[in-house]
């Protein structure tokens, strides 16, 4: 390598980021996925399933009721994130449409992933109101931002603060899990002080054009962000009927996210399963975690999907062969 090529290259911390972060990157999704095939494997191996379902059986009605209830709220607060969109992306269509949208996007994402049900539906139905690309496009980054934003305030605060079981067989000790709290709070912080104060209000990341909102508006994207994931865990909480503190909940139900988010397994069917079971085996029997996690996806994944499906197909019909002038 020649003396002005040398000189060339990133120096420092940041330069040897760059220069090994594909390969820094490839290493944890390979821990990751490597870790979820082996909970996978002993829980497939270990559990009674017919244990599992007795005791799914007997959570009491109105536990489930509670469940489903937070669900429908749960729902209701992910569809705002494109509610508070509106002014940021710049469209004008009745909050009732975009609430419509964005539920039945959701309840296709949780089981169906998210190229088709987050993006795919949501594009459609969009266009079908008569939205432009470009501000569809605005609108999914926005929501996707205000999503993992509250993921990050959580996250961060939880994994710092230690709450979260570390079982030897995750490879992840408290330490570990501390740095990286550290650097989700770093990234959440990050983006509101940016919102705040950056007078360069237009940035580009990824060929992706990103427009800073206000920081009134990131406020409230963390809260929305962090409402949600809160009340997904309080369902899994509820489940549980109090056995495991809600933090501890919280905290393992980010982790599982992120794992099933690196093994693109649509509602982290399994992933989820494991994680619970592996995090709290100290604490209780694997069929009462499993029973618990089976009625969290009944609440929060099955029963939107046939709501979901249905409203997808009704509007549809509705549309098809229309006029879409008239949609808005």
């Amino acid at each position: 390598m020649s003396a002005d090529a040398h000189a060339r290259q990133p120096r420092g911390v940041r330069g040897w980021i760059r220069a090994h972060g594909s390969g820094l990157k490839k290493c944890f999704v390979g821990l990751i996925m490597a870790v979820t095939a082996v909970l996978i494997g002993k829980l497939a191996m270990q559990v009674d399933w017919p244990e599992v379902l007795t005791a799914a059986r007997r959570i009491p009605p109105l536990t489930i009721a509670l469940g489903l209830a937070l669900a429908a709220a749960g729902y209701a607060v992910y569809a705002s994130f494109d509610l508070l969109s509106r002014r940021y992306a710049g469209h004008d269509l009745p909050a009732w449409k975009v609430l419509g949208v964005t539920a039945i996007s959701y309840s296709l994402n949780q089981n169906l992933g998210v190229l088709l049900g987050g993006v795919a539906v949501r594009f459609r139905l969009y266009a079908k109101l008569g939205l432009d690309t470009a501000t569809i496009s605005r609108i999914f980054l926005f929501s996707t931002i205000t999503n993992w934003l509250g993921y990050a305030w959580l996250g961060g605060l939880l994994f710092v603060g230690g709450v979260v079981p570390t079982p030897e067989g995750w490879g992840l000790g408290k330490g570990l899990l501390a740095l990286i709290g550290a650097a989700l709070l770093a990234i959440a912080g990050g983006y509101l002080a940016l919102c705040a104060f950056s007078r360069k209000r237009d940035w580009t990341l990824r060929e992706q054009e990103i427009h800073l909102p206000s920081w009134r508006m990131a406020g409230s994207q963390a809260l929305l962000g962090a409402l949600s994931w809160c009340l997904m865990a309080a369902i899994l909480y509820a489940f549980l009927q109090g056995e495991v503190a809600y933090p501890t909940v919280l905290g393992i139900l980010l982790c599982a996210s992120i794992a099933a988010v690196v093994t693109h397994i649509p509602g982290g069917l399994g992933t989820t399963e494991a994680i619970f079971v592996a995090a709290l085996s100290s604490q209780l029997p694997a069929p009462t975690i499993l029973g618990a996690v089976l009625m969290y996806r009944a609440c929060y994944a099955l029963t939107p999907l046939v709501l979901g499906l249905v409203a997808y197909l009704a509007v549809e019909a509705r549309m098809s062969g229309g006029d879409t002038r008239h949609a808005r």
